[in-house]
Order: structure tokens, then C-alpha cells, then sequence
């Protein structure tokens, strides 16, 4: 009995240890499991919410684009209004009265109604384009009314194209406007940013002490290749080099009339943000 009785309590702590370990080791196993579907659900969850958050940006800048080419379309229907009826006045002031030709009314709503067509058409982005290509049109009336050579025609016929001009530098001067309101397109998610891009063409250029000299001393104006090489105290290949990773990266521009570098308006507005940042 007593032999027995030494064996068997070793025997059941041995058998309790090993139980002991195993639920240890299984519980270890649970909490690994709990906190990797615990991390899963929190990666999922910010995936869900990061494509949330991807969509209602795609909505707000839906919306943003229709408003922008609402309000685009009614202020160019408006400036339209009102410049016409300057318009038919100027024209009832400058043709000649009567007209020796023709119903001088009949001229006059003529050269209002191609106005109107003109404005009606004209798209502010494509401003430049568009007057190049109206100009032509109106050589033409030169050969379907011969008679606009010869007064009493050609002074109503200056009028007209005086104030086409007119009409179509007005609703040029949209294309600020909406360029303006179309900045909105182009914000992105700081997420979405592409790493190397920003680096290579934000970043590292600004990094160099001579290309940062070089940005600051061209925020207060043109300089010249040699006022550069003045400033840095490079020349040559060396110089050239920090001069091309500033335009490659579109933060310095030279001028093809004066030969002088100045900054982009990506590079003003980089070192205001720096100016603001530093002054913070």
C-alpha cells in the first residue's frame, strides 16, 4: 500500500502538469486566432471605409463638376444678354441711317443674330481656337457680300467685328474662371498619392541645397543663366544639371523671348506653402 501510494499522487501531478500545458498552449493558440481575424477585420473595415470615403469623393466632385458647368453656362448666357444689348445700340448709333443699299434694320439684325450665334457657340476653353476659326468665317462675308468693301457697308461692317472681338475676348476671359473651378478635379486622397512621382518631382528637387537657393532667389524674380551661376557659385555641366531637375519637374520654366528662368506657377505656389509652413 505504501509503495502504491507513493506511485499514484506522482502519477496524477504528472498527468495534471501535462493537461495544464495543453490548455495553456490551446488558449495561446485561441488568442492568436482572436487577434489575427481582430486584425483582419480592422484591415477589412479600412478597406471598406477607405472605398466609402473613395466614393463619396467621386460623388462630391460629380456634383462640384455639374454646378461648375451650370454656373459656367449661365454666366456665359448672361454676359451674352447684356453684351448684345449693348450691342444693338452700339450698332443703332454707328449704321448709317438711312441706308442708301439696304433696310438698315435688316443689317442690323443680321450681324446681332451671328453674334449671338457666336457666343452661343464659343467654348472658353478652347477660346483661342475658336476666335482663330470665326475670323476666317468672317473673311468670307467679303465674298458672299461684295458690297461690305464699300461705305456706307464698311463702317457698319467694322463695327460688327469690333465688337465680335469684343464678345469674344469677354467670354475668353471664362477660361480663368472655370480653370478655377475645375482645381477640384485634380485633388486626390493623400493615400493616392504615387510614392515615387511625388518623391522625384516635389521632393528631391527641393532637397538640394543649390536647387533650393535657386527657387528662393527666382521667387523674387527672373534671373538670368549667368545671375544662376553667380548665385550658386556653379557653372558649366554642374550647373545645368540643377537648372534641368527644376524644369524637369515643372517648378522652373525659361522664357523663349528673353532667354531668363522663372518659376512655374507649380513652383510659386510650392515655396508660398514652404514660406507658410516655415512661418507656422
Amino acid at each position: 500500500m505504501k509503495g502504491n501510494s507513493s506511485i499514484l499522487p506522482g502519477t496524477i501531478a504528472g498527468i495534471t502538469v501535462m493537461r495544464k500545458d495543453e490548455i495553456e498552449e490551446r488558449i495561446t493558440r485561441i488568442e492568436k486566432s482572436i487577434k489575427e481575424i481582430q486584425a483582419g477585420q480592422r484591415e477589412t473595415s479600412d478597406t471598406i471605409r477607405n472605398e466609402i470615403r473613395s466614393f463619396q469623393s467621386l460623388v462630391i466632385e460629380e456634383k462640384v463638376e455639374t454646378m461648375r458647368q451650370q454656373i459656367v453656362r449661365g454666366y456665359q448666357q448672361l454676359l451674352l444678354d447684356l453684351v448684345l444689348t449693348g450691342v444693338q445700340k452700339e450698332f443703332e448709333r454707328a449704321f448709317t441711317d438711312p441706308c442708301p443699299r439696304t433696310d438698315r434694320s435688316e443689317c442690323i439684325g443680321f450681324f446681332l443674330a451671328r453674334l449671338k450665334e457666336i457666343g452661343e457657340r464659343m467654348d472658353p476653353d478652347e477660346a483661342e481656337q475658336f476666335m482663330t476659326a470665326q475670323k476666317i468665317q468672317d473673311e468670307g462675308l467679303y465674298v458672299q457680300y461684295p458690297e461690305l468693301k464699300d461705305e456706307p457697308c464698311k463702317n457698319c461692317y467694322a463695327t460688327y467685328l469690333q465688337e465680335r472681338d469684343s464678345l469674344m475676348h469677354q467670354i475668353g476671359e471664362l477660361c480663368s474662371s472655370r480653370r478655377m473651378l475645375q482645381r477640384k478635379k485634380h485633388d486626390v486622397q493623400v493615400a493616392g498619392m504615387p510614392d515615387e512621382h511625388v518623391l522625384s518631382s516635389i521632393i528631391e528637387p527641393l532637397s538640394h541645397p543649390v536647387r533650393f537657393a535657386m527657387l528662393k532667389a527666382l521667387f523674387g524674380g527672373s534671373m538670368s543663366y549667368t545671375e544662376l551661376s553667380s548665385l550658386t557659385g556653379h557653372k558649366g555641366g554642374h550647373l545645368l544639371f540643377h537648372i534641368t531637375r527644376l524644369t524637369e519637374a515643372g517648378l522652373a520654366e525659361k522664357s523663349e523671348s528673353t532667354g531668363l528662368y522663372t518659376l512655374t506657377e507649380k513652383g510659386t505656389g510650392t515655396m508660398t506653402f514652404i514660406r507658410d509652413l516655415y512661418c507656422s
